[in-house]
């Protein structure tokens, strides 16, 4: 009877094992095609300029809107742009914004990612109007890696702004 308990616990704990060791499997093999890689495989992403023109709009337009000067002084925040081309993502340049202007280096708070095609809006309409609109299409997103409560107390001063961006 005794060698019967410990070919149970044995055939017990190889089971448990066997399910773990699957589980990481599939665990694995999903991560590794559901990560964003720009098609598989482990290639790398692609980022295309964007076009002279409409970085040009972006200096004018961003960089005048009332929303800048009201980022902390510390606080940055990063403006992403991407367009469809048969069927798939196009991830276009983007840029760091902080309260004296574009920024060369730093990491974002969060970041805007916003289609192109409304770059060119931004001739007509401004910023609010513009993400408001890309917003109510699906066509905009905020992410962040830092906490709803951190971002609160650090952009609490943004907070007149928060129907404009959905914050």
């Amino acid at each position: 009877m005794k060698l019967n308990k410990n070919k149970k616990r044995w055939l017990i704990v190889a089971g448990i094992v066997v399910v773990v060791v699957i589980a990481l499997i599939v665990i694995l093999k999903l991560g590794k095609t559901g990560a964003p890689s720009g098609g598989g495989g482990g290639e790398q992403i692609e980022i295309v300029p964007l076009s002279q023109e409409q970085v040009s709009i972006l200096s004018q337009n961003v960089l005048s809107s009332e929303f800048i000067g009201d980022l902390p002084s510390r606080g940055i925040v990063g403006l992403q742009f991407y367009s469809f081309e048969e069927g798939e993502r196009i991830w276009h340049s983007g840029f760091l914004i902080g309260r004296d202007g574009f920024l060369s280096s730093g990491s974002p708070d969060l970041v805007l990612i916003m289609h192109a095609k409304y770059i060119s809006e931004l001739n007509q309409k401004d910023l609010c109007e513009v993400v408001q609109s890309a917003k109510a299409n699906g066509d905009m997103w905020v992410e962040s890696e830092k906490s709803d409560a951190k971002l609160l107390l650090k952009y609490a001063g943004m907070m007149k702004h928060r129907d404009c961006f959905g914050f």
